[in-house]
């Protein structure tokens, strides 16, 4: 029997569990007080406050008006139909999540930190994810498959990535 291609209700399901996500950016840190409390756009750890920055997401690219510093993309997918039983199969899916912080001037500016920050937060927000009923789809088994760093340093930005790929096996 012929399932449904999982691709679009993938993408659903991160999406609505990663876009406008918030992470600490602790390349800003606003002035020491309190300890583990949100405050607006602040939140504070261990006496330092921290700005608090909200990661949009988006499918395959960038809008025109989008973008800024940071932001997640989705990207490559991968599906293959296997066969366990003779009644029914399954997809083996992947997607790749391109996880992007900017920071412009020359020399030393910015660090990985924010990247690994925003990583954290997907791999909290992806950790249990299910399908949308009406797919008629269900993950059965989810793997973290490999968080790779892809950096590129120019004289003008310095540009850190993670490339986070969660594999899936559905039916």
């Amino acid at each position: 029997m012929n399932k449904t291609l999982p691709n679009k209700w993938v993408r659903k399901a991160i999406f609505d569990a990663i876009n406008d996500i918030e992470v600490a950016n602790e390349n800003i840190v606003l002035n020491g007080n309190l300890n583990n409390l949100q405050n607006g756009n602040n939140l504070e750890i261990n006496g330092n406050t921290f700005q608090l920055i909200t990661v949009p997401c988006y499918d395959v690219r960038v809008t025109s008006n989008g973008g800024g510093n940071y932001y997640t993309l989705l990207t490559t997918q991968t599906n293959l139909e296997t066969n366990p039983t003779k009644c029914e199969s399954v997809w083996q899916s992947s997607i790749l999540i391109d996880i992007v912080t900017i920071f412009n001037g020359a020399g030393n500016t910015g660090s990985r930190d924010l990247v690994d920050n925003i990583t954290d937060a997907i791999r909290n927000a992806t950790d249990n994810l299910t399908l949308d009923v009406s797919s008629g789809l269900k993950i059965q088994k989810q793997t973290l498959a490999s968080i790779d760093s892809l950096d590129n340093i120019t004289p003008t930005q310095n540009v850190f990535r993670n490339l986070y790929r969660i594999e899936l096996t559905i039916n």
